[in-house]
């Protein structure tokens, strides 16, 4: 059985010094991604020693931890109501780190307008993410509004697959993922390994410990911008088809997908195996 030898907990206990110290790691390409042939055990366990000597610290030297290490490393951002916090800490520590955005072509003008003031006041490079078909061409193969008969074949069209595709040039990314969020959510990781495509990348969760007091703290002390929405009553802003307002008191994410019980997730987050899914594509 595969097992990390103490030189291998030493190593990663050092990269996390180093960024505890303010510095950026050398890149260490034991966390390259590998292939099913590849021995996957090796690079979960060392995902799961940089969790554990990660998961009390800071959110900025978490990410200058994976910008170091991880060969080739990405942030993914929704530009959604509180983006800026991760953006702002990806500015500070690796500014040349890419970030990419999944344009679905059915973002609200306010999302698209809100990616693009981001980008040029934090000086980061965004890549916008396209599905395959366009909304035009999904409503020609897969009929008008597949978002209100089946969200999950849309997200998976228009979110997942895009993104998947994106990931096999990279080696390890990090989402503002917080753990308070969403029941499915409520166990993520600091630091995680996940197959893509027949791939192993570590996944990176800078925030997961946040609370929302935490997040709105450090929005006021960096006088950073919520999504234009957020004050219209739209805490948590997807897709403008499965997005709607929220009332006064309700879970902030209760406008997405509204429509139907139990889906709380476009995907991208849900464990590999899928064993976070919502049991009906009924409304109701």
């Amino acid at each position: 059985m595969t097992a990390l030898r103490p030189d291998d907990r030493a190593a990663v206990g050092a990269s996390v010094a180093t960024a505890l110290d303010g510095d950026l790691p050398r890149p260490d390409d034991r966390f390259r991604a590998i292939g099913p042939d590849d021995d996957s055990a090796f690079i979960r366990l060392l995902a799961v020693e940089a969790a554990d000597k990660l998961e009390d610290k800071p959110a900025d030297r978490i990410l200058a931890w994976a910008a170091g290490v991880l060969p080739r490393f990405v942030v993914t951002s929704s530009f959604g109501a509180e983006s800026a916090v991760l953006l702002h800490l990806l500015a500070q520590v690796a500014p040349e780190v890419p970030v990419l955005f999944l344009d679905t072509g059915l973002h609200f003008d306010a999302t698209i307008a809100f990616r693009r003031q981001l980008a040029r006041d934090l000086g980061l490079s965004v890549v916008d993410l396209r599905p395959e078909l366009s909304v035009a061409q999904q409503a020609t193969r897969y009929g008008d509004e597949l978002w209100a008969r089946d969200p999950d074949a849309c997200c998976a069209l228009r979110k997942t697959t895009p993104l998947r595709t994106a990931l096999r040039s990279f080696d390890g990314w990090a989402t503002g993922v917080r753990r308070v969020q969403t029941p499915e959510r409520a166990a993520t990781p600091i630091v995680e390994a996940r197959q893509h495509d027949e791939r192993w990348l570590v996944k990176v969760a800078p925030l997961a410990r946040w609370t929302d007091a935490d997040v709105d703290a450090y929005l006021r002390a960096h006088d950073l911008p919520r999504h234009p929405m957020v004050a219209d009553g739209y805490p948590s802003v997807g897709c403008a088809p499965c997005t709607a307002r929220v009332a006064p008191g309700q879970d902030p994410r209760a406008g997405r997908w509204s429509a139907f019980d139990g889906k709380t997730e476009c995907g991208i987050h849900l464990a590999d195996d899928g064993s976070v899914v919502r049991t009906t594509t009924t409304p109701g």
